[in-house]
């Protein structure tokens, strides 16, 4: 009889997990309380408020996400999940200390449990944890930032100068970190500007449709001629005060049949981009030999499907407005994937100046794609 009650019930979970990952967040949410009433033993199941705080999470009530996850850890508190996805709920508010409480606790519970592990490492070039939190992690990213980098920054920055600096980073980094992986592939440093670039791309990808808020974004594109160049240029970002103005980006575009070396400065109106732009390349003109600059507006996939949304212009009159009926769209998406009354904006933090265990082992990663040892 148990047997049977505990395989309706894991049937019954599976359902709502199925929901979460192919309905609307509404309808996952409407389902999961629809099988709850019918088999009230769930509320006993912490996998149960695990799967609804997910839900919730991403319809972003973070209250309500943080009760069901801490509802999951009381029913067994070595659940490792929850205790996770409570450090990811914390990580999207004020409250970074939390955010990484609950991932040392989940990693702590779970000695290899690598999302946390990772989570952690990108937690700290947010947030640096006060003396007391020593571990080995946290050793390991303090040792990063001290290390010196002995590049002048008011003049052209040699190569040698470049693999010197990493090469003094990855020695310190394999002799305290056993596995080098790591789960992201572009270092992405961020100013206080909630983006919502997921929110944009899903309306994208599903109606065709361009949201009005990127008709707003407008970015700086630094493409260099090889990769240690585009090296120099992740270190610029972060060593020039002009630049921890802005979010920016700096990746290995894989996207066409060629690599291409590429820096991403996001601005937020024509005016602004056109004075960035003007002001990178000059500063670009005394650290680096060969490099293109390029305002453009919006993502990649955008131009491709309407072309004339990327070209850019000094009259604002002459760009791409942005058409009213798509706003049907934006409504329908955000009433099917938002609760009424929940308007909650993910808070973005201010990512901490000088190279951390993040940048290093996505730029590491950049060496391995390159098939380039350091």
């Amino acid at each position: 009889m148990n047997i049977s009650r505990n395989k309706n019930e894991q049937d019954q979970l599976n359902k709502i997990i199925i929901s979460y990952n192919t309905k609307s967040l509404k309808e996952a949410l409407f389902e999961a309380n629809y099988i709850r009433s019918k088999i009230p033993n769930l509320t006993n199941s912490p996998q149960f408020h695990n799967i609804i705080g997910l839900i919730n999470f991403r319809l972003n009530d973070l209250k309500q996400a943080i009760f069901d996850f801490q509802t999951a850890i009381k029913i067994n508190p070595n659940f490792h999940a929850a205790h996770y996805n409570l450090g990811l709920v914390y990580f999207n508010t004020k409250d970074l200390k939390k955010s990484y409480d609950y991932l040392i606790k989940a990693l702590n519970i779970k000695k290899d449990y690598k999302l946390a592990r990772n989570k952690i490492i990108e937690l700290l070039s947010f947030y640096k944890p006060d003396n007391k939190s020593e571990n080995q992690i946290l050793d390991l990213n303090k040792k990063i930032f001290n290390i010196p980098c002995k590049i002048d920054f008011t003049k052209k920055i040699s190569d040698s100068h470049m693999i010197d600096y990493l090469k003094n980073c990855k020695k310190i980094v394999s002799k305290n970190l056993a596995d080098l992986s790591y789960n992201k592939v572009q270092i992405f440093r961020k100013k206080s500007i909630f983006l919502n670039c997921e929110r944009h791309k899903s309306i994208f990808f599903k109606y065709n449709t361009i949201p009005q808020y990127c008709f707003r974004c407008f970015k700086v594109v630094v493409e260099t001629k090889n990769f240690l160049d585009l090296l120099k240029v992740s270190l610029i970002f972060d060593k020039i005060e002009f630049f921890n103005n802005f979010n920016r980006k700096n990746m290995i575009d894989k996207r066409t049949n060629k690599d291409v070396f590429k820096s991403i400065i996001y601005c937020t109106s024509l005016e602004q981009v056109f004075d960035v732009e003007k002001k990178t390349n000059k500063i670009f003109e005394t650290l680096l030999n060969n490099f293109t600059i390029e305002s453009k507006r919006g993502c990649h996939e955008y131009a491709i499907k309407y072309p004339e949304y990327k070209k850019i212009y000094k009259k604002e009159s002459e760009l791409m407005s942005y058409p009213k009926e798509w706003l049907n769209n934006e409504k329908k998406f955000d009433s099917e994937n938002n609760k009424e009354g929940i308007n909650h904006q993910i808070f973005v933090h201010d990512t901490q100046k000088g190279i951390s265990l993040h940048e290093f082992l996505i730029i590491n990663n950049w060496f391995k794609d390159q098939k380039i040892s350091i």
